[in-house]
């Protein structure tokens, strides 16, 4: 059997996942707030209770329109753009900045989310998100991301609509389709060195590994400048 029909057949099932979801967009966006909330209760989360509620936003068609138009466009090209709302927790935040706003946790790991779903009778239909965590140092990858890219995105043709980055924006692997209060909760309890473990020390190959990058990043290939 091929190896790409077998990622295909992977993808499919992942994404046809059955998952929990409320019949509202606002609803969902409450039931984030209360799994961030149950966090910051368990000493997980050290986010104020105030910028819990205050940055988990819901915007619905036309606020997407009005302050998202690069991502409206992407869904009214797919005829989604319909009752469509997106969830943001914290700011989209691809370049890492730590001023902006996000979710910290206990430990010094940091994070935020965005969420599209639309509402079209029934449980909301989820059509895309992107959830990323930035770890502390010796954890063996600097951030992690999960990603569902709306439907007939690019990456759809490489079967992997829904997918991981780990701690490379180049790399995809399969991921599982989750819901965004699993994924919420995967950020707050889980991605987390057991409390009986100390980080591993990095081998010869991790130093030179990151030696030979950090080389690289300093001294450009001829034609890259």
């Amino acid at each position: 059997m091929r190896a790409d029909h077998d990622l295909a057949a992977l993808q499919s099932d992942t994404v046809r996942r059955s998952l929990d979801l409320p019949d509202r967009a606002n609803e969902l966006s409450r039931s984030l707030r209360t799994v961030l909330t149950r966090g910051r209760d368990a000493r997980k989360l050290v986010t104020s209770q105030d910028a819990i509620v205050r940055q988990v936003v819901l915007l619905d068609e036309t606020k997407i329109r009005e302050e998202h138009g690069k991502h409206w466009k992407g869904l009214a090209e797919r005829d989604l753009h319909r009752g469509a709302f997106c969830i943001f927790g914290g700011v989209k935040n691809q370049g890492r900045d730590e001023s902006l706003p996000h979710f910290r946790r206990d430990d010094g790991a940091w994070f935020d989310f965005s969420i599209t779903v639309r509402e079209a009778g029934g449980p909301v239909e989820l059509l895309a998100y992107d959830f990323e965590i930035r770890l502390g140092p010796q954890m063996g990858a600097s951030f992690l991301r999960f990603d569902l890219n709306l439907p007939d995105h690019p990456n759809q043709a490489r079967e992997l609509r829904c997918h991981l980055h780990p701690g490379s924006d180049d790399l995809l692997v399969p991921a599982p389709l989750m819901s965004p209060p699993e994924l919420c909760a995967l950020f707050l309890y889980g991605v987390r060195l057991p409390s009986d473990r100390s980080p591993r020390a990095p081998t010869a190959f991790d130093v030179g590994w990151l030696r030979q990058t950090l080389l690289r990043v300093a001294t450009p290939p001829e034609g890259t400048l």
